[in-house]
């Protein structure tokens, strides 16, 4: 009965393995009019307003939002943080409706990302949308070092501007992370005073290799005292 137990502990522990190996979360996730979710991965907050998503949405890549000066999306001055219940790798994250400004008459968006790193300093980043002859299927992400910019919606009036970085931070483990709106290019725009607001479609995150360490060497715990159990019963 005892080692039934303890196979049965293994066998879940073999599950969270698996589940905490890469975990997304999703704007979908988020409550409208909420100011706070928890998540496998930690709390997100509202700032300058509740979640809110946009009516319609952007197709099948519905991200969230703040309520405030524009429906569904972040604004400058409003901001989604995540406040992470272990240090974490960030392997992607996506962002929609950020536009290069030619499509609405309006500036050149900028999303930027603030993180804090395992040894608690602060770093900000910056997503833009570039305008090319490619209507709309680059963007830029200031750290060179790290980080692929895929487009999974041109940036156009009749879709959606959906951008994912990969691997953004590089191998950095994150403790923290923050999505705002900063001022945007005016260039040709009509409406410079439309500045950058965007919505929050996904973070993937995957914890720290220690974590992995402690659960494997706890299966291997297990198996020991099966093992042990076992020959016991044996003799």
């Amino acid at each position: 009965m005892n080692i039934s137990k303890s196979l049965v502990a293994a066998a879940l522990s073999v599950a969270s393995v698996g589940a905490f190996a890469d975990v997304t979360v999703l704007g979908t996730t988020f409550a409208q009019g909420a100011s706070s979710k928890s998540t496998a991965i930690g709390t997100f907050t509202a700032n300058g307003g509740t979640f809110d998503f946009k009516s319609p949405s952007i197709g099948t890549y519905q991200g969230v939002g703040i309520s405030g000066a524009t429906k569904g999306e972040i604004d400058k001055g409003e901001s989604i943080v995540g406040t992470f219940n272990d240090v974490y790798k960030i392997t992607q994250f996506t962002v929609g409706l950020l536009f290069d400004g030619p499509e609405f008459g309006d500036v050149q968006e900028v999303a930027k990302v603030s993180v804090q790193f395992q040894n608690n300093s602060w770093a900000d980043y910056f997503l833009t949308s570039t305008y090319t002859s490619t209507a709309g299927l680059s963007a830029t992400w200031s750290n060179l070092a790290s980080g692929a910019v895929t487009n999974l919606s041109p940036a156009t009036t009749s879709t959606y501007g959906v951008w994912s970085v990969l691997n953004p931070f590089g191998s950095n483990m994150i403790k923290s992370i923050a999505f705002t709106a900063v001022d945007g290019l005016c260039g040709t725009s009509v409406n410079c005073t439309n500045q950058s607001d965007f919505s929050l479609v996904s973070v993937t995150a995957v914890p720290e290799v220690e974590t992995y360490a402690m659960m494997l060497a706890g299966l291997g715990l297990m198996g020991t005292i099966a093992r042990r159990r076992n020959k016991s019963k044996a003799v």
